[in-house]
């Protein structure tokens, strides 16, 4: 429900840059189980500050039967952060990765080649 060109503003930390469109475009979303952990993914174009969490606060809501996935176009479009699910905790959520298009890479400068993969991991996680 999250994929496409979407006005994220009710998944926005509130008190954000009021300046900046929240207007974001998700590739790809992804929830699955993988034993006792819950794995979500989520590709885009760029993301609001605490976006994903958010997103993973509402899925959360989602699963437990406050909301429907049938409601998330509506929340969206209502652009009510209070309508959203809360902020989830920043403990087991980490970035796998980012990715630049062609010529677009802002390290390409210091030695690097355009499209190398960045990666940062959570090492507390089995912890």
């Amino acid at each position: 429900r999250f994929v496409g060109e979407h006005d994220f503003q009710a998944l926005a930390a509130a008190g954000g840059d009021e300046k900046q469109t929240t207007v974001r475009t998700i590739y790809s979303s992804e929830l699955r189980r993988a034993g006792d952990r819950l794995i979500y993914r989520v590709r885009g174009s760029g993301f609001l500050y605490h976006m994903v969490r958010n997103i993973v606060g509402t899925l959360l809501v989602v699963g437990r039967g406050g909301l429907t996935p049938d409601d998330i176009p509506t929340l969206l479009a209502n652009k009510d952060r209070a309508a959203a699910g809360p902020t989830a905790a920043p403990e087991g959520l980490f970035l796998v990765g980012v990715e630049y298009g062609a010529g677009q890479d802002p390290f390409a400068d210091e030695g690097r080649e355009s499209g190398d993969d960045a990666e940062v991991r959570d090492t507390s996680m089995g912890k």
